[in-house]
């Protein structure tokens, strides 16, 4: 069985949500001995996709026969891989319906998100996929320690949070903010994505006005900065009361890094209060945690977290997916 993995070249993102969902799409092939392919060949028996954009692609594969699945809201905070409008209440995009309903096989990541498709109307086939992490990629060693403070010259004494979004998504910028303005012994980077269309940052700039000092606003970085930004910052700061969170939160949890939200109507699995987290009612609730753990006074769900992580490792993902994958390759999904 060989399957492809669409992978739309884009400058800028290569520690981003879709660069990473590939990784690990590739990397779980692989541990379960399925072939993977970056372009359509003869002999394709399967394709993957993980983006409203990719609509046309998709078309052209069902064209020649090939199944398809889609990979949806698990990249929300992706602007080109996004399944949700950036702006106001929940909303499907409508490249994004039609996608989904053209897919033979949808997969989401947690309930949260399956009954999300199905209220904006996605009639094709549903499954839940939590995603996974290689574990290994986050095995701290001293050069990767080095990374991210050489990187950005940050002092040996000084402690940072990481938070990760969009440029046009204005509440998680300016939750980031608040929190930020409320903490200001701690350094803040925010590693934000934007439209491609946007080259001269405007959305960035408007995002730089009147943000704290110790908030720094980055473009996305290479894959080993992040790693090591994560790895080490005290704290990871999850958007997933706005939008579904699903990759950056199990990847702080593989790093050891304390993860935390503002309270969530949305329920994931990933994300359980006291267990894997913490939720907080405010902005200014977090701060006072964040102070607390920088001072070695507060609970922290590190460990707990750090086995759920292990948990969702990459063998067992890789083996629900061959599953899907023989499934649509035999025709028993359609």
């Amino acid at each position: 069985m060989k399957v492809f993995v669409y992978h739309k070249k884009s400058s800028g993102i290569d520690a981003f949500e879709g660069a990473r969902l590939r990784k690990t799409l590739k990397g779980a092939c692989e541990l379960v001995d399925v072939s993977w392919v970056d372009t359509p060949q003869d002999g394709v028996d399967v394709a993957h996709f993980l983006s409203p954009e990719d609509l046309p692609a998709l078309r052209a594969q069902k064209e020649a026969g090939v199944a398809t699945v889609v990979s949806a809201f698990y990249c929300e905070d992706e602007p080109a891989s996004a399944f949700l409008e950036p702006e106001g209440p929940l909303k499907l995009k409508k490249k994004g319906l039609a996608l989904l309903n053209e897919a033979d096989l949808v997969l989401v990541p947690d309930k949260t998100t399956l009954d999300l498709a199905k209220q904006f109307g996605v009639t094709s086939p549903i499954e839940i996929l939590e995603p996974a992490v290689r574990m290994n990629r986050f095995s701290k060693t001293a050069a990767e320690s080095k990374i991210f403070p050489r990187y950005f010259g940050i002092k040996p004494d000084v402690k940072t949070v990481v938070a990760t979004g969009s440029y046009n998504d204005k509440k998680t910028i300016n939750l980031v903010k608040k929190v930020a303005k409320a903490a200001p012994n701690l350094q803040f980077y925010f590693f934000g994505a934007k439209k491609s269309y946007d080259h001269f940052d405007f959305a960035k700039k408007l995002c730089k006005l009147h943000r704290p000092k110790n908030l720094h606003f980055k473009d996305i970085v290479q894959d080993d900065v992040y790693r090591s930004a994560l790895m080490n910052s005290i704290a990871y700061i999850s958007n997933d009361s706005f939008r579904p969170d699903p990759i950056a939160p199990i990847e702080a949890f593989a790093s050891r890094t304390q993860v935390v939200a503002l309270s969530s109507p949305y329920p994931n699995p990933i994300l359980v209060e006291g267990e894997s987290c913490f939720f907080f009612p405010s902005p200014e609730a977090i701060a006072n945690y964040l102070t607390s753990l920088n001072y070695g006074t507060a609970k922290s769900t590190i460990e707990q977290a750090y086995a759920i992580a292990k948990a969702h490792n990459l063998i067992s993902y890789g083996h629900k997916l061959k599953d899907y994958y023989e499934a649509l390759a035999s025709g028993e999904y359609r």
